[in-house]
């Protein structure tokens, strides 16, 4: 898929239901608790680096402000970008709401050509943007460069191994070539608009590794969550209370490091350093 059409698509998608998820993060559902716990961890982790007050920290993708706007009210100065013009409107809303206004800066523009100088911020983030890019190397790279020298990246990516995943031949990796060809005859046949299609991504964690490790930073720590909705055949398989419940309680033994559940939550999280000696690619 060309690229303008690849963001086209996802801008238009995040246009159209930017309510959804400005109000996902309140949402009593599984989805909305997992979402509600990568924010928690992403503020948690930032907490823990101490950062002075004053420092400025990059958010790419800023949705709907959420993460802005707690960044902002820990004292740091907030710029965020993000490629939907309803995004942006959103984020600057919520800052105006919240008092914040000061503190926060939005412009609407590409993760791939980020509009900033080199080594500018103390920390660049990027929640739940590396699904919905045509490249995350570029992206990363583009975060490398404009982070200063022993400054951290945060990043979170959507894991191709997630376990509800596995356990649903709808939604299975090993049988993705089935379904590409599927769906290809589908296109073909005309029983399927290829353009109603959004452009998101899986990614297994190794390729994010990867990805970190050859745009010269150094992965600190990272962590899976998130379990659920499970389904078989799309059909979700649980009431959203037990649901729930049972997400807590696999997240617990995930946190314990058990094995086949600490490497298959939903979603991959990542804090990288950039070293003090870093130095762009040729």
């Amino acid at each position: 898929m060309p690229y303008s059409d690849h963001q086209e698509r996802v801008d238009s998608y995040f246009d159209s239901r930017s309510s959804y998820w400005a109000e996902i993060y309140n949402a009593r559902s599984v989805k909305g608790v997992i979402y509600q716990h990568r924010k928690a961890a992403v503020l948690g982790w930032i907490d823990e680096l101490a950062l002075p007050p004053g420092s400025r920290i990059l958010e790419v993708g800023c949705g709907a402000g959420l993460t802005t706007i707690e960044l902002a009210r820990r004292g740091y100065i907030v710029d965020g970008i993000d490629s939907s013009e309803t995004m942006v409107e959103h984020t600057l809303h919520a800052a105006i709401e919240s008092g914040a206004r000061d503190r926060v800066k939005v412009v609407r523009g590409d993760a791939h050509s980020l509009p900033f100088e080199d080594s500018t911020f103390s920390l660049v983030l990027a929640v739940g943007v590396i699904p919905w890019i045509e490249s995350p190397d570029t992206a990363v790279r583009e975060m490398a460069r404009v982070v200063r020298p022993g400054g951290y990246v945060l990043l979170t990516s959507d894991n191709r191994a997630r376990l509800n995943h596995l356990l649903d031949p709808r939604w299975n990796p090993a049988l993705g070539p089935l379904r590409r060809l599927l769906k290809r005859v589908l296109e073909r046949t005309g029983l399927r608009n290829s353009r109603s299609f959004v452009p998101s991504h899986f990614h297994s964690t190794s390729y994010i590794d990867r990805v970190i490790y050859e745009n010269r930073l150094e992965k600190l720590k990272a962590v899976t969550l998130g379990f659920g909705p499970f389904s078989f055949l799309g059909r979700t398989l649980l009431p959203y209370s037990d649901g729930i419940r049972l997400h807590h309680r696999l997240q617990a033994l995930a946190d314990r490091g058990v094995p086949g559940l600490r490497s298959t939550g939903s979603q991959y999280l990542v804090l990288a350093r950039k070293p003090q000696d870093f130095s762009p690619q040729a």
